[in-house]
């Protein structure tokens, strides 16, 4: 296992520092260019990162504090590269609001303030060893966020933010007295303080710790990060904060941070897998995906509020990949992993266009936006293409992961070496009627979500515009986000870059280790 400590100290460091120089600065531009350079600095060093987690394997660092595998370093590559769009989207957004007066100098400082600090904490997480520093990284989101969801000052924002502040921080709760009781277990086990909560020995001795303390503590672990993923029951904080905050904050909620929480969860059930029960936590996983999918599409069929309709569209595609990863194997989990990479593109890309319509329109009433294609082209084809990614249309990428998802569902099997052939034939029957049964349930609501979606959307990139909207869209460089995602959820569905492939290959290594 080697280090490296440069790229890790830079991505560690650097977010901090750009928290406390946006507090200092007054200058836009220079407030812009702090954030894109603290942004390019964040993805080279991530691409470092890659590169010896490709070349020599995982690594700890900082005196074990820090440990990076394939799959943290996949998470890593998603909050980098997302983050860095963002940025990009952020200047032309955050000006506009300035130039008409919406918000002041100092608010935009704030908000690279708090911005930094957001991505410092989910970078956090995603490379603590230790599961306590993992958790309160977790913590850390929540507090940078609520403010930001809140950024615009309006009594709705406010009920938001407060909103989301009361329940992730009820959910991040219940996920510490899972973290208490693994730690429980683990010490019993080690008689370490120091390293029971460390990913590194807890993967070594997780087959040693005591089953029935490990299955109550993944389920509080589930619940708790699973507020965080916005998985149904625990979701109702999630359509109204990303009906509020600002555009590239939703993007960064619902691309990054979704895919962060997931990445907390994995973790938990990579350990919990070595002392339970084959499927039992890949079973919890499956049902608390499918519920989440199941509602999500049926709440989309009603929404009459474009952002509340991405926000729903986060809840459904959070629930394939939870179905993926319950399912295992390479197919599901392979599955899973490409459908977050997916997610993040096709939600970051929907939430920009939302954003360029929001500033546009004035509202969020779907059916007082008409006539997009005429008065803003390249924000309708951005609505259009991120409209069919999320719908699992071909050729975008996310049609492939929903396949690969899909099929690990409708061939998942079952242990069945101490079952006598008249019971292994019972189960092999009951497998092909539940496999079928669910696999048509969710091709059942996929048309009907499919119907919905699409029949939203065309009602805004259609008819004529309202009087008094002005047509016409101007090139800038919050336009190069739109163009980059909408490029990659084409071209991922065509070919995966080899690095990228070689990556998540790697990480699914990661996650089936027994």
């Amino acid at each position: 296992m080697g280090t490296i400590v440069a790229p890790v100290a830079i991505i560690l460091g650097t977010p901090l520092m750009g928290a406390v120089l946006s507090l200092t600065t007054r200058q836009t531009h220079v407030l812009h260019g702090l954030n894109l350079a603290t942004m390019a600095a964040l993805l080279i060093s991530e691409l470092a990162i890659v590169q010896q987690v490709l070349t020599q394997g995982s690594f700890t660092s900082l005196w074990g504090f820090v440990y990076l595998d394939a799959l943290s370093a996949f998470i890593l590559l998603i909050i980098t590269a997302i983050g860095f769009l963002c940025s990009l989207y952020t200047w032309t957004y955050l000006d506009d609001y300035l130039n008409r007066g919406t918000i002041t100098l100092r608010r935009v400082s704030q908000f690279f303030f708090l911005f930094h600090l957001f991505l410092f904490a989910m970078i956090a997480a995603t490379m603590a060893n230790n599961l306590g520093i993992l958790w309160a990284a977790m913590e850390g989101t929540t507090l940078a966020t609520a403010f930001l969801i809140s950024f615009f000052r309006k009594r709705e924002g406010f009920e938001a933010g407060w909103k989301y502040l009361i329940l992730c921080s009820v959910g991040i709760a219940l996920a510490l007295f899972g973290t208490v009781l693994t730690y429980y277990s683990s010490v019993r086990v080690l008689g370490d303080v120091s390293a029971a909560l460390n990913v590194t020995t807890l993967l070594e001795v997780a087959h040693q710790l005591d089953p029935h303390v490990l299955k109550l503590a993944f389920i509080f672990m589930l619940v708790g990060y699973g507020t965080k993923v916005g998985l149904v029951p625990m979701h109702s904080w999630l359509p109204d904060a990303y009906s509020e905050a600002p555009a590239p904050v939703v993007a960064m909620l619902a691309g990054v941070l979704e895919t962060v929480a997931v990445y907390a969860l994995l973790r938990s059930k990579a350990i919990a897998d070595h002392a339970l029960p084959e499927h039992y936590t890949g079973n919890l996983l499956i049902f608390l995906g499918l519920l989440s999918f199941v509602v999500a599409a049926l709440f989309i069929l009603i929404q009459r509020d474009y952002k509340r309709l991405f926000a729903y569209s986060s809840i459904e595609h959070m629930g394939i990949a939870m179905a993926g990863f319950g399912v295992g194997g390479v197919a599901g989990t392979f599955g899973g992993l490409f459908h977050l990479l997916n997610h993040a593109l096709a939600k970051s890309l929907a939430f920009f266009s939302a954003g360029n319509v929001h500033r546009r329109f004035g509202t969020r009433e779907i059916m007082e936006v008409r006539g997009l294609a005429k008065v803003q082209p390249v924000t309708a084809i951005a609505i259009v293409v991120a409209g069919l990614a999320l719908v699992g249309m071909p050729p975008f990428s996310m049609f492939l992961s929903e396949v690969m998802i899909v099929s690990a569902l409708a061939t998942q099997s079952f242990s069945s070496d101490t079952l006598h052939l008249g019971r292994f034939l019972t189960i092999i029957v009951a497998h092909d009627v539940r496999s079928l049964a669910i696999v048509t349930l969710f091709l059942l609501f996929a048309v009907a979500l499919f119907g919905g979606f699409t029949y939203r959307l065309a009602s805004m990139v259609w008819r004529n515009p309202p009087d008094g909207v002005q047509s016409g869209e101007r090139w800038d460089v919050g336009h190069v986000p739109l163009i980059v995602t909408g490029a990659a959820l084409v071209g991922f569905g065509l070919a995966l870059p080899e690095p990228v492939r070689g990556l998540m290959d790697r990480a699914v290594n990661v996650l089936l280790a027994r």
